[in-house]
């Protein structure tokens, strides 16, 4: 990247960065002023207003400087967090200086020699570019930089060799495509022979173009895309290769997330410059850093994909291209293409990049494992798939890992190990849930949040226990739970909005949530105690939380029908043995 010439600013731009300003637009430009801050702010205010002598308030928002109080930021402002070794704080120096970074646009030579430098640093001074031997079952053959025939290349490569080529994995939006663009795009039963010969680079669409651009740049040939490398109407194939998407993104060199592209047509290189950034300096040396990682990736379109959580969990590096600027993300934190760095603490967001996920996540304890189960199960469901019955294979890669590392059984959403905890699902307040219907009647059981649409919550459950009367376990049949069966007693249910209460008399003693929320007779309905809250063991008004289920003669068992918490005294503690399915 090519910095500019350091700068002093006008003393109404050095004034910014304590108070607002007022301007005119002629003012930003007048000659007089050789601000380089003003000549960015000209630059900018121009897209919102009109060139003349409009008076315009510029706000200062932490980082942000906008022209409208609460509105969108027009430009960002960041820059070390170390202090100037030069400065004095408490002698007041010269005023503050600005640089002005000339950020080259996307899919230009400096570019790749940023995105080249992050993977160099990375593998030479991180854990993050170790990886287990493995290479897909098919992968496309790129060459290097301006190559226009590629090939599908079948794994050419013996298992046990480990001194194998490196390849680079695309995580993409599809969008909507008519069948014959798919039939254009997608790798097929009748076209496969054809390509695997060779195929343009024209005949692909932009995002799959930029994708092998940006593959050769790095130096390179191999490029897995799910569209080309799985047989799309070879539903035997797309099975098989749908089970290998764990080893696939976590041992690729590195995975590109197409953040900036919203369908397979759309391309994520050459498009307008990237922002305009600025970094300043107080008079005391103190700075400010300030990145939008969080709306340009984490809140962007690509990561509301249910597929694309799952790949980047597993991905040990990530080289995120958004509308706003590019993001590299690896264990080591996050870098920004204008040099800014972040760094997690312990939390969801440290777990995410762990590049031998889920490691972190299991030497930080149970308790913190399951807020981050809870945590990811929650943001998958709500997640678009282009077919919902994918619900369960999008994230059977991450599951399957987290079930190794745990050494525990998962089933459907749910690890052995948590079993009471990951029970306790709820809707969401957005919408009433609705079966999911599978292909071929694989729906799974009752109990699971992923024979649902919809999003999920957990309800909250402090200072949890499991009772050790119940004996909750998973059943010798994949499909049921081992359950204890119980009756409410001396009590009734009353519908307020979202959720059924339960009073006993005028008293509010619990309260339900249903998982489709039919209006259902109290008398027709039992429960299972999942767990309890440990205040005092002895209270009859201890909480239980519960799974409200009811019997299901076709099945000989019980369905599940929501969940909720009840006051103790008022579940029978008389119970039979079911199966719950």
């Amino acid at each position: 990247m090519k910095k500019g010439l350091s700068a002093r600013l006008c003393l109404d731009c050095t004034q910014l960065l304590s108070s607002d300003r007022s301007v005119t637009i002629s003012e930003l430009h007048s000659p007089a002023k050789d601000c380089a801050l003003c000549k960015i702010l000209h630059h900018v205010v121009l897209h919102y207003h009109s060139e003349g002598q409009k008076r315009i308030d510029i706000f200062r928002n932490g980082s942000a400087l906008k022209i409208v109080e609460g509105g969108p930021r027009i430009l960002r402002l960041f820059a070390d967090l170390e202090p100037s070794i030069n400065s004095r704080n408490d002698i007041e120096t010269e005023p503050p200086i600005l640089q002005a970074i000339d950020c080259s646009p996307t899919g230009s030579a400096p570019y790749f020699q940023l995105l080249r430098e992050w993977l160099r640093e990375c593998d030479q001074n991180h854990i993050c570019g170790k990886r287990k031997p493995y290479w897909p079952t098919r992968v496309i053959f790129v060459g290097g930089p301006g190559t226009k025939t590629l090939k599908l290349r079948r794994q050419p490569y013996r298992p046990e060799q480990i001194n194998r080529p490196d390849y680079i994995a695309l995580s993409h939006c599809w969008g909507t495509l008519t069948d014959k663009e798919k039939e254009q795009f997608c790798t097929t039963k009748d076209n496969y022979p054809l390509r695997s010969e060779g195929f343009s680079f024209d005949d692909l669409p932009k995002t799959f173009q930029d994708a092998v651009e940006v593959t050769q740049q790095l130096g390179k040939e191999y490029l897995w895309i799910d569209s080309i490398c799985i047989t799309q109407n070879d539903s035997k194939d797309w099975e098989n290769e749908a089970g290998l998407m764990e080893d696939i993104f976590a041992s690729a060199y590195c995975t590109i997330a197409a953040s900036r592209a919203t369908s397979c047509k759309d391309g994520f290189l050459k498009g307008k410059p990237r922002s305009q950034y600025v970094q300043i300096q107080d008079i005391k040396g103190r700075r400010v850093n300030v990145c939008d990682f969080d709306k340009d990736v984490n809140e962007g379109p690509l990561n509301k994909r249910a597929w694309v959580l799952q790949e980047r969990v597993l991905s040990r590096r990530t080289i995120h291209i958004s509308a706003e600027q590019t993001y590299w993300e690896c264990g080591e934190g996050v870098r920004c293409d204008n040099f800014t760095r972040l760094e997690y603490p312990p939390g969801n967001q440290y777990f995410v990049i762990d590049p031998n996920f889920p490691k972190r996540l299991t030497a930080s304890g149970d308790d913190r494992t399951i807020e981050f189960v809870q945590f990811f199960f929650k943001k998958y469901s709500r997640c678009g798939l282009s077919y919902e019955s994918d619900r369960s294979t999008a994230i059977s890669g991450l599951v399957k890992r987290i079930e190794g590392a745990l050494k525990t059984e998962a089933r459907y959403g749910v690890f052995g190990c948590f079993l009471s905890r990951l029970l306790l699902w709820k809707r969401s307040n957005e919408k009433k849930t609705a079966p999911i219907i599978y292909p071929g009647g694989k729906e799974p059981p009752s109990w699971s949040w992923m024979a649902y649409y919809g999003g999920i919550d957990f309800i909250s459950t402090p200072r949890f226990e499991v009772p050790n009367f119940e004996g909750l376990r998973f059943d010798t049949d994949k499909e049921a739970i081992i359950s204890k069966i119980r009756q409410f007693k001396n009590c009734r249910l009353e519908q307020q909005e979202k959720e059924h209460a339960i009073f006993a008399d005028q008293e509010r003693v619990g309260s339900l949530w249903f998982d489709m929320a039919a209006d259902i007779e109290s008398k027709s309905i039992h429960c299972v105690i999942i767990g309890m809250r440990d205040d005092a063991k002895e209270d009859p008004k201890k909480t239980y939380y519960i799974l409200v289920v009811r019997g299901n003669q076709q099945k000989n068992g019980y369905e599940r029908l929501g969940v909720g918490e009840v006051e103790a005294l008022y579940v029978s503690m008389e119970s039979d043995t079911g199966k719950l399915l």
